[in-house]
């Protein structure tokens, strides 16, 4: 590492410091805490360097010894690691960006991610500065600044960003408000011929010292380590490589062979587990997907991730957005209107099979209707009711019951002007019935948004859609012992009033309403897209049903990475190198 801080403008100081001044390098062996750590820099630091040179290492290096002395004294704050890829709207406040961050990613409830955040007890580490879409690097730069600089109760007591050397000077071109910058050095070419000696590769150092340009792209350790698996596979050929006649070219075919070397090696399986026939940690003694299986998978992944200007792939986050053709974003529509008719016409089929085939088309243009709209799913209800919570369920109580009340009114008025006071009676009566469905709906949609987890990691691939699952059966039983107890009430109330054809159908009415909503708003409409979209995606072989099992083998396989319940490519460059074939 070397000290580069006229990378940096310091906070509230007068001048900036010059290109011109020399970088100060540090001495072998000198952890990054240690820079971090100094008064100087009041643990505000950039962190800058070429693709692959190591930089999201030495933040998580530096993550882990922030959290053991987090965990060694309660008065240190708890490092958080986020990406910044996320940022997308260049007038969104970085401090409203990371409460919503710290939300989505590690469950933390709004309020209490505040609180924390002004209390100064986490310390956010940003990767990736450079992984903003491109269009909104300096926007996102003047908005760290914004930050840093502005309002005194939210600014950080610390904060690490990274970034790449290249964009940082020629698209994001402005210095950030912090107190250092740091540059992480090639490796040189003793630290070459010891990481091979490590290993007992000498033969492997003896072709690098062959061609000049070799031994200059290894002096970034991910391309090190890439090459290292490589030629252990014998699958790199200097020859072609000589053949590639530009540095792209050269990292492309690099990390050509690196997903062939790495497809192709045998998984390291513990001998006893060998004797049971199995193939895999994550398959077993199933078949393996093929080649080609894998290869579409990442292709669409990568793609998807692309679009979405992101580099963390969630299961239950997949949009249908991410559909390309016009024929798979139609059979998408088809199959979720086709799964919300069929709920809906079981439910109307509780009135009688008229009103099933009812329900079945009016779920199928609902379906349709909705186009390819956001799918989001419902995270896990919890018992405990947060001061947050409470306020979500008065809120949706007094939207519901206005809603209650119009539909309570019209109905009435409806009755009235039909036929006298006998109808006007039903109408009173009906408007009851509607305060009371809209009492129960918006009780029913405040506690799904009020009973939430306060703190739940996404731990599961999946799990937002699980959760989802949990939501749906456990809200609709209530909502069903809910909607019993009110069909007792309002056939006593009606049952004096008119005829049993009439009974049976404004009670039948009512309870579908009360069933659909609680479906609907527990998870029941996520689960209707997410299958849906699913199933277009396994068919066109982007991604199987089971795509938790393939990726967390593509971990096997040394080509992504998870954390909990993500995924992300083992780097950038790797992700952008798959995003650049062909489906086929």
């Amino acid at each position: 590492m070397e000290r580069q801080d006229y990378r940096v403008q310091r906070p509230w100081s007068a001048t900036l410091a010059q290109p011109s001044h020399s970088p100060l390098p540090l001495a072998a062996g000198t952890r990054i805490v240690e820079v971090f750590d100094r008064q100087e820099l009041a643990r505000q630091l950039l962190i800058l360097g070429e693709p692959g040179a190591g930089k999201t290492t030495m933040m998580l290096e530096l993550a882990e010894d922030l959290l053991q002395r987090a965990i060694a004294d309660k008065a240190e704050p708890i490092p958080v690691l986020v990406s910044l890829s996320s940022w997308k709207n260049p007038g969104q406040p970085i401090f409203e960006w990371l409460v919503g961050e710290l939300k989505g990613k590690y469950g933390i409830r709004q309020d209490l991610a505040q609180r924390w955040l002004k209390n100064n007890q986490l310390l956010p580490l940003l990767d990736g500065l450079d992984e903003v879409t491109p269009q909104h690097q300096q926007a996102c730069a003047v908005a760290l600044n914004t930050w840093l600089t502005g309002e005194i109760g939210q600014r950080p007591s610390g904060l690490l960003i990274c970034c790449r050397r290249e964009e940082f000077e020629q698209v994001v071109r402005r210095p950030l408000n912090l107190y250092g910058a740091i540059y992480l050095q090639a490796l040189t070419v003793e630290q070459i011929e010891d990481y091979f000696a490590q290993f007992e590769l000498q033969d492997v150092w003896q072709t690098v010292q062959q061609d000049e340009a070799l031994q200059e792209l290894l002096t970034r350790p991910l391309f090190l380590s890439m090459f290292g698996l490589v030629q252990t596979q014998g699958k790199f050929s200097l020859s072609v490589w000589r053949e590639s006649t530009t540095s792209e070219r050269k990292i492309e075919y690099l990390l050509d062979t690196y997903w062939d070397a790495t497809i192709t090696r045998e998984l390291i399986i513990d001998p006893n587990e060998k004797q049971q026939d199995i193939l895999s940690k994550t398959y077993g003694t199933k078949p393996l997907p093929t080649r080609k299986a894998v290869q579409r998978a990442l292709v669409f992944a990568a793609k998807m991730l692309e679009c979405q200007s992101s580099t963390e792939l969630l299961i239950e986050k997949m949009q249908p957005t991410a559909l390309i053709a016009q024929r798979q974003k139609w059979a998408y529509l088809l199959i979720k209107g086709l799964i919300i008719g069929l709920i809906i016409g079981l439910i109307f089929g509780l009135i009688g099979l008229m009103f099933g085939l009812i329900g079945l088309i009016f779920g199928l243009m609902f379906g349709l209707m909705g186009g390819l709209d956001t799918i989001e799913p419902v995270d896990e209800i919890s018992i405990s009711i947060s001061h947050e919570g409470r306020r979500e369920i008065v809120r949706s109580l007094r939207i519901w019951l206005i809603f209650g009340l119009i539909f309570g009114l019209s109905l009435e008025l409806s009755f009235g002007l039909m036929g006298g006071s006998s109808f006007g009676l039903i109408g009173l009566i009906v408007l009851i019935e509607g305060l009371i469905i809209g009492l129960i709906i918006g009780l029913i949609k405040g506690l799904i948004k009020g009973l939430k987890a306060d703190i739940q990691t996404r731990i599961d691939p999946n799990q937002g859609m699980k959760n989802s699952v949990k939501n749906m059966v456990v809200v609709s039983a209530i909502a069903l012992m809910m909607a019993l107890s009110f069909k007792f009430l309002l056939e006593y109330l009606l049952a004096s009033v008119v005829g049993s054809n009439e009974l049976f159908f404004m009670v039948e009415i009512a309870l579908v309403m009360l069933i659909w909503s609680s479906f609907y708003q527990a998870g029941g409409n996520a689960l209707s897209k997410h299958l849906a979209l699913r199933l277009v995606l396994a068919w066109n072989g982007y991604a199987p049903l089971r795509y938790d099992l393939l990726l967390n083998y593509c971990t096997e396989r040394l080509l992504l990475q998870r954390i909990g319940g993500r995924y992300r490519f083992l780097h950038k460059l790797l992700q952008d190198h798959f995003a650049k074939m062909d489906l086929g």
